[in-house]
């Protein structure tokens, strides 16, 4: 009787000692054979991982059934609901860390979304960082020294393209101005210039300014050339430097003046002007004064007219000198006589002398050529006598010419 594979000798079970015999057949038993699956294999790595390679229970080991807690619903939102905070506020607060550069000021108003507006602080230039607030604005002005340059070179002015102010005289010559305007803003009074002024125009911003200036500062620029130049005629100022600066002078203060009395307050001073300072009128300079083509050929042929009359005056008065000289001379020679000539001919060379003895009679000298004639002088010396105590004789001469071949 054969055993089935189920054990030998009709014994299913076997110590762990015991050694199994062989079939009586020559071949071992058929075992069954049962394959894991993958899952079993990953749970498996997952306890061993979990127990740390010692069997004992980790905090997801095998207590635990080898897998990790998860968050309930109410977690998740709360994580969730955290992760949108730090999200939404920390650009907020990034936002508030504010500095001011060593050129502006800066004036902060409250006006977060919580909040009304509403003025907090004013802001020195150079500031190192610090939190404004929750999405208030900080508003930047310049404190250094700000220029308006009006000017027909388009790469210069403060308006694009050529850029120039016409203004009158009183005797009704257009006279075309080239100026330029140096100033400061008057920080002493920023609240109110930004109230006023900055919010309207939104002057912290390039723009802004440039439109705020445009609109009221070049308006009043315009009104007080035109004024003073009408208390002048153009040759007043044409080439007269005096003048020129007369009238710039009053531009200035007129200009002040007119600041103040279209802006409420003087809120733009001079260039040298400090916080808690006296507020100076800004500092206005003429660049140029362009006066019409025709006008200035006027003023030069006027000005050559007189040049040219000036040099018929002094070819006048210098003939009147040469004739007066001329008369002068005949008078003197007319009272001389023959003894002039004979003064200049000695001067010059032109009579020689010979000592005669006394009493010689007539001699005939052969005198030197005159000219280019080739003629000789003879002169003829004949002694005379004279009364008188001493009897003395004076020689008298007389001369002819007579030429040679």
């Amino acid at each position: 009787m054969v055993d089935g594979p189920s054990g030998v000798g009709g014994g299913g079970d076997e110590g762990p000692g015991e050694r199994e015999e062989p079939s009586s057949l020559g071949a071992a038993a058929t075992l069954a054979v049962s394959r894991e699956s993958r899952r079993q294999r990953r749970r498996q790595r997952s306890d061993l991982g979990g127990t740390g390679g010692n069997g004992g229970s980790g905090p997801w080991g095998a207590a635990s059934g080898g897998t990790p807690p998860r968050l309930g619903v109410g977690q998740r939102a709360v994580a969730v609901l955290v992760a949108i905070l730090l999200l939404a506020f920390a650009p907020a607060f990034v936002s508030g860390l504010k500095k001011t550069p060593r050129n502006m000021i800066g004036i902060s108003y409250g006006g977060g979304p919580f909040e009304s507006a509403h003025f907090q602080r004013i802001v020195q230039p150079g500031s190192g960082l610090f939190f404004n607030g929750w999405y208030d604005p900080l508003y930047l002005y310049p404190v250094d020294q700000q220029n308006y340059i009006i000017s027909k070179n388009p790469r210069v002015g403060a308006v694009r393209g050529a850029d120039s102010i016409l203004a009158p005289t009183s005797d009704r010559v257009p006279l075309t101005f080239q100026a330029a305007i140096y100033f400061k803003l008057n920080t002493g009074l920023l609240r109110q210039f930004h109230e006023q002024l900055g919010l309207q125009y939104k002057a912290y911003t390039t723009k802004g300014w440039n439109n705020l200036l445009q609109d009221t500062f070049r308006q009043q620029i315009e009104n007080a050339i035109q004024e003073q130049t009408r208390r002048y005629d153009v040759s007043q100022l044409y080439g007269n430097a005096t003048n020129l600066v007369k009238m710039q002078d009053a531009v200035q203060t007129s200009l002040s003046q007119r600041l103040i009395s279209a802006l409420g307050e003087p809120y733009f001073c001079s260039p040298s002007y400090k916080l808690g300072g006296v507020c100076k009128p800004p500092t206005f300079i003429v660049k140029q004064i362009d006066v019409p083509t025709a006008v200035v050929n006027a003023f030069q042929a006027v000005r050559t007219s007189a040049i040219q009359i000036q040099v018929l005056q002094n070819q006048v008065a210098q003939r009147k000198a040469e004739a007066e000289g001329i008369a002068a001379l005949n008078r003197q020679l007319s009272v001389a006589g023959m003894n002039y000539v004979l003064l200049k001919a000695i001067e010059s060379g032109s009579i020689q002398f010979w000592v005669l003895p006394s009493g010689t009679g007539g001699i005939n000298l052969q005198g030197p050529a005159i000219g280019n004639l080739g003629s000789t002088t003879t002169t003829t010396t004949t002694p005379s006598s004279s009364s008188g105590s001493g009897g003395s004789t004076t020689p008298t001469s007389s001369s002819r010419t007579t030429p040679t071949s």
